[in-house]
């Protein structure tokens, strides 16, 4: 049986049939944006385990992040916050059609 709280958080945290808002806004993005289709697509395309290429992905676009803002703010703790939420393996599973 679930508490209360467990089930409050679920509702809280899953966004349009997404782990979260943050998995679902990433997808968005890469699944819309011509370069980033590109990396998502190399990264899918990969011949390892579904769990190497959510990694490689993930590596890949924290690498941009740093490179975009490179010094300590408030704004790049936020972004790494929100960075972390995302479910890296969720979206490779659901751009592996």
């Amino acid at each position: 049986m679930t508490s209360v709280a467990e089930a409050t958080q679920t509702v809280a945290t899953e966004y349009n049939g997404w782990s979260n808002r943050e998995t679902w806004v990433v997808n968005l993005w890469l699944s819309g944006e011509p370069s980033s289709y590109s990396v998502l697509m190399e990264a899918v395309s990969m011949q390892c385990p579904a769990v190497d290429k959510a990694d490689w992905l993930k590596e890949r676009l924290e690498w941009q992040l740093n490179d975009e803002i490179e010094d300590a703010c408030m704004w790049r703790d936020l972004l790494q916050h929100a960075f972390r939420q995302v479910d890296w393996l969720e979206i490779i599973k659901a751009n592996l059609d």
